[in-house]
């Protein structure tokens, strides 16, 4: 099952439920508001399952031991796009932040393992090439100040493309954390 749009299909089912609820907010149909509130349970229940599924997954991601190094390194990398992509699909269709600080905590596992391993940062370099732009954002939180030229100019196209979402707000913040810290060329500490 892919998590991102099985949480993706549940987040249309509670705009549904939405929908249904509000014009029941000011009546007096006390059968048709219980049948409403127990559809929002069970959306709620599913979502909640997803989520754990997800969690479960990176966590299989983490706690695999490959025969190689370099598998080992490529199911971290995995892990991590993985992450990123839940950690997104987590903020943009339900506004999780708690569930998306437990996939950021993932990440910060990933990429304190990768540089146990004396690979520092450098794998997650692939992912700038990701399809996706939340994976390229999180890639690029993690790698602008090891790559600045050519990780800032991918943040800044995220910023600009994405509106208002998970892959614009990792890719505006990494940017105002790098500029404030005085990493840009010709700007002081």
């Amino acid at each position: 099952m892919d998590v991102n749009k099985a949480i993706a299909r549940v987040g249309a089912e509670l705009d549904a439920f939405w929908d249904a609820l509000s014009p029941l907010l000011n009546s007096a149909d006390q059968t048709a508001q219980a049948k409403v509130l127990l559809r929002g349970f069970a959306i709620a229940k599913e979502f909640d399952r997803i989520k754990t599924e997800g969690l479960t997954a990176i966590q299989a991601l983490l706690d695999r031991r490959d025969t190689t190094e370099s598998a080992r390194i490529a199911s971290l990398v995995e892990a991590f796009a993985f992450a990123a992509k839940l950690a997104n699909t987590l903020h943009d269709e339900f506004h999780d932040i708690d569930g998306e600080t437990q996939v950021a905590r993932f990440t910060e596992t990933i990429v304190k393992t990768l540089e146990g391993m004396g690979t520092k940062r450098a794998p997650l370099a692939v992912l700038l090439d990701h399809p996706d732009a939340g994976v390229r954002a999180w890639a690029g939180a993690c790698l602008i100040n090891l790559q600045p030229d050519r990780v800032v100019p991918i943040l800044r196209e995220i910023e600009q493309d994405e509106v208002a979402n998970g892959a614009h707000f990792t890719a505006y913040f990494a940017l105002l954390r790098w500029e404030h810290e005085g990493k840009q060329p010709g700007k002081a500490k």
